[in-house]
């Protein structure tokens, strides 16, 4: 009989057979709740281009919409938050190893040794805090990002924004999409894309490229971006 690993994400047929999928970063999918995304776009509101701009800073380009930093204070206080999803995403990680993950370890060790210390276990801290207000023809190129983690927080998502599509065969007007890795046969998919919906949160590695296409219609949608980086 075949033994599979704990470490494997897997699909289990109803014959009891399994398709495998060991390859690849995590992405976590959760949820937030309502009355954090209230906050969010609450406090996203009163930033202003003259003292909170980011778009310079973001591969996004957003030439109707905008991109603001969060203030220190905003962000302090969401940080608890969003480490408990973090939290949430290491424990399902360990759940999947069977309790032990060198992944997890990996990830939060801090290299010291050109300054002369061993290797250490740091600790997350939220860096960048961002939030995007999208307009129609707004878009972003593939990127990545800085830190060891990052995540998107859908706050606002007007469902007519996917219902005008482009003449195309690919019709995916404001979908997010990740890719990993190269496509080496047709049994394989290098791209994921996710059709966003309101109050869906993301936690990905900060170097997985992902995308955001356009969309087509007068409507405003709102996302919240962050990374996580290691002191």
């Amino acid at each position: 009989m075949l033994k599979f690993g704990t470490d494997s994400a897997k699909y289990t047929t109803g014959d009891g057979d399994n398709i495998v999928y060991p390859f690849g970063p995590p992405i976590f999918q959760t949820y937030v709740d309502p009355n954090f995304t209230k906050d969010l776009i609450s406090e996203g509101r009163k930033l202003t281009l003259k003292d909170d701009d980011w778009n310079h800073k973001l591969a996004g380009n957003l030439k109707y919409g905008r991109s603001y930093h969060y203030k220190k204070e905003f962000k302090d206080k969401a940080e608890p938050y969003l480490k408990l999803k973090v939290e949430k995403f290491f424990n399902a990680i360990m759940d999947q190893h069977g309790g032990k993950s060198p992944m997890i370890r990996r990830l939060l060790t801090i290299d010291k040794t050109r300054m002369g210390d061993d290797c250490k276990t740091g600790e997350l801290k939220l860096d960048a805090f961002w939030i995007n207000f999208s307009q129609k023809h707004d878009y972003n190129p593939p990127h990545n990002h800085s830190g060891v983690l990052s995540f998107v927080i859908f706050c606002q998502v007007p469902r007519e924004i996917f219902s005008v599509q482009a003449d195309s065969n690919a019709q995916r007007a404001g979908n997010l999409h990740f890719e990993y890795g190269e496509k080496i046969t047709q049994l394989m998919g290098n791209e994921w894309p996710v059709e966003p919906f309101e109050h869906l949160m993301f936690i990905f590695p900060a170097e997985l490229k992902h995308f955001v296409s356009p969309y087509w219609v007068d409507a405003e949608r709102i996302s919240v971006s962050g990374n996580f980086i290691v002191i």
